[in-house]
């Protein structure tokens, strides 16, 4: 799936017009990769993701 794919889903699905879901998945992927370029092994970085994600799934519920 590519970029254009995740925001015409992410769009559809949240009801959200694309070019504002193409905003806001570009500012989570900054933030994103700061964090990620912010941990000092790898194994930070790996805790990291998981915690966004983990987070994410709970605030879809």
């Amino acid at each position: 799936m590519n970029n254009s794919e995740v925001i015409a889903k992410v769009s559809e699905k949240s009801g959200v017009n694309a070019d504002d879901c193409q905003k806001v998945l570009e500012a989570f992927e900054d933030v994103l990769s700061e964090e990620l370029s912010n941990s000092k092994d790898i194994s930070g970085a790996f805790d990291k993701f998981f915690n966004v994600l983990s987070f994410l799934k709970n605030k879809k519920r």
